[in-house]
C-alpha cells in the first residue's frame, strides 16, 4: 500500500471521529506541503506527516504463468510498518473555557484505537501496531505567546505489493559436436 493510500484511509476516520466527538470545524492537513506552509489562524488544526517506513521480515514471492498473455507474473509482498506523527494546534484564549491542543490530540489518539477504526483498517488489510504517548511541548508563536503543540506517533502495518511481468522465454537446446 502506498503512502497516499494510507493517508486516504485514515483522514476520513479522523475527520468523522472528531465531528462525532464534538470537535466541529477542525482542519485536517498534511504538514510540509510543497505549495503552502503555515497554520490557518481561524481554526483548530490537526496536522500529520510521515516519519518512517520499516521493512519488517522477509518478503514473499510468487510467480505464475499467465496463459492469455503468455507472460510470467511475479508478485512480491513486503510487510511494512509506516509511522506517522499527528500534531494539533489551536489558538487558545486563557479567559475562555474550551479545549486545548492536548485535548484535541488525545481525542484523535482515542479515535485511532476505536473498534470502528480497527474494523475499517482491517478491511483494507492495514493494522495499527501502536499508538505512542502524547507529547505536549510549548513554543512561542508568531504573536509572541506560549502555544502548545501536542502530538503523538502511530504506526500502521501493511504490505507493499510489487508486480512485475516478463515475456515467456523459449527453450533452447545446446548441441555439442566434435571438431
Amino acid at each position: 500500500m502506498l503512502d497516499n493510500d494510507l493517508i486516504r484511509l485514515f483522514i476520513p476516520i479522523i475527520s468523522a471521529g472528531l465531528v462525532s466527538a464534538g470537535f466541529a470545524g477542525v482542519t485536517i492537513q498534511q504538514d510540509f506541503q510543497p505549495t503552502r506552509q503555515g497554520v490557518p489562524v481561524s481554526s483548530s488544526v490537526v496536522a500529520f506527516h510521515k516519519i518512517s517506513d520499516y521493512r519488517r521480515g522477509a518478503r514473499g514471492n510468487t510467480t505464475v504463468f499467465e496463459e492469455q498473455t503468455q507472460t510470467m507474473v511475479t508478485t512480491e509482498i513486503q510487510p511494512y510498518e509506516t509511522t506517522f506523527q499527528v500534531s494539533g494546534l489551536l489558538r487558545q484564549n486563557p479567559s475562555a473555557v474550551g479545549y486545548t491542543a492536548s485535548d484535541l490530540i488525545n481525542t484523535v489518539a482515542q479515535i485511532m484505537q476505536q473498534e470502528k477504526t480497527l474494523t475499517i483498517l482491517n478491511d483494507a488489510n492495514v493494522g495499527i501496531l501502536k499508538i505512542g504517548d502524547i507529547r505536549n511541548p510549548y513554543f512561542f508563536n508568531d504573536h509572541d505567546q506560549n502555544t502548545a503543540s501536542a502530538s503523538f506517533d502511530f504506526t500502521l502495518t501493511h504490505n507493499q505489493i510489487f508486480v512485475t511481468s516478463s515475456e515467456q522465454v523459449t527453450r533452447e537446446s545446446l548441441n555439442v559436436y566434435r571438431v
